[in-house]
């Protein structure tokens, strides 16, 4: 690895970057797998910190994760880290009367983040980035607090922006650069980053593989992808489809996803009289989705979740080819800039649902190819995993510079 000086220089210089995830992987966090991949490829080193246990990923991957002979090293780490231990460790207790659970846990996960403290100093990283603001950012307060070299870096999104809590000061107060995945997101992110934390928004990318293997595309196939609990409202898109399948008696609906509200869902499915036509698929990976999509006509998503920003699963759909129905939330409009891309809907105006099925249903093959081809080039250009990292990387190569350039 060369040195900022180095042969290389600034721009092209191979990072080794150091990930902090709660686990890794779940299913919520594809998206941080994807990243990694996408700078991988780039040649970049990953190494991959979890404060929690989690689960194998049955890959070649290593990911740190806690164990017990890590756990036998807390002792001697809390001593030689004292100081900066009691400095976080007070930046806790003073939120304790507030969120005395969140206190709690972060209280019991701060050796842990001293081990990983350790192994990132050990380790010699160029950048410590922080996926989600939650207990791991206890461990950029560490580095912090001890002067570590490693750039410190964050992303914060979705849920941090919904928690807004101490967790997510902690998160600004200690990184020297804070992304988000929305222009929507800007005003948080300049509200509580410092006057030497940079903020930048990159959107967030996918991978874009090529077309799935498939038979012919079926314009009949409607398909939606969502966890199956009350605040993705899937049953908004059952009362949708129901309502357009009394226009097209041949369409067929796709759930993939699972979840407490399966039971319900099935018996509101037999309720609206589409039972026969509606096929939950539970849970299935990722690549067994965008097949299906490459081989549906229609996809929908009409979430309510708060912390829902330009969902990932709605660009794979774009790219897969599909015509996208989908509710309006912040920042959406990013994604779908006009109705040409994906008609975007509020869910509960039944009115303006069933004009977008109207529509969609009344496009003809020519314009829904037009589309396509019109549709991926806007995916391709603005929101591409391997686009998106490598703007990361350069920001980061760029601050690292900057710091150099300082001393």
């Amino acid at each position: 690895m060369s040195d900022i000086g180095g042969p290389d220089g600034p721009a092209g210089r191979k990072l080794r970057v150091s990930y902090l995830l709660p686990q890794f992987p779940v299913p919520t966090q594809t998206f941080a797998q994807s990243d990694i991949a996408a700078l991988e490829e780039a040649g970049h080193e990953v190494v991959v910190h979890t404060v929690k246990p989690g689960r194998d990923d049955n890959s070649a991957r290593e990911v740190d994760r806690p164990s017990l002979r890590g756990a036998l090293r807390w002792p001697g780490l809390c001593w030689r880290m004292r100081s900066a231990g009691a400095h976080v460790a007070a930046t806790v207790l003073a939120n304790a009367a507030r969120a005395p659970i969140t206190a709690a846990s972060a209280l019991a996960s701060l050796p842990r983040a001293m081990e990983i403290a350790d192994a990132i100093e050990r380790g010699r990283s160029d950048v410590v980035h922080l996926f989600w603001a939650r207990h791991a950012a206890l461990v950029l307060a560490l580095l912090k607090a001890r002067g570590s070299p490693a750039l410190r870096s964050a992303f914060v999104g979705a849920y941090d922006l919904v928690a807004d809590d101490f967790l997510v000061d902690l998160t600004f107060a200690s990184a020297e650069v804070v992304f988000s995945h929305a222009e929507v997101n800007r005003p948080f992110l300049e509200r509580k980053a410092h006057e030497n934390c940079a903020t930048h928004i990159v959107h967030r990318g996918i991978p874009l593989p090529g077309p799935a293997p498939q038979s012919e595309r079926d314009p009949d196939l409607w398909i939606t992808v969502s966890a199956l609990v009350a605040a993705k409202n899937v049953e908004g898109v059952l009362h949708a489809f129901a309502r357009a399948r009394n226009l097209r008696p041949a369409l067929k609906l796709q759930v993939f996803g699972d979840g407490p509200h399966r039971a319900a869902l099935e018996n509101l499915a037999e309720r609206l009289g589409c039972s026969d036509a509606v096929r939950f698929a539970g849970h299935v990976d990722r690549q067994e989705i965008f097949a299906a999509m490459s081989r549906a006509g229609v996809f929908l998503l009409f979430s309510k979740k708060a912390s829902e920003r330009l969902p990932n699963v709605v660009k794979e759909a774009l790219w897969a080819g599909c015509m996208v129905i989908v509710s309006e939330t912040p920042g959406i409009e990013e994604l779908l800039p006009q109705r040409g891309i994906g008609i975007i809907v509020d869910p509960d105006d039944e009115a303006a649902v069933a004009s977008a099925v109207q529509e969609v249903l009344q496009m003809d093959d020519a314009a829904l190819m037009e589309r396509r081809e019109r549709v991926r080039a806007h995916i391709s250009e603005h929101f591409s995993a391997d686009a998106s990292m490598k703007r990361y990387a350069e920001i980061w190569r760029a601050l690292l510079a900057n710091r150099a350039a300082r001393r």
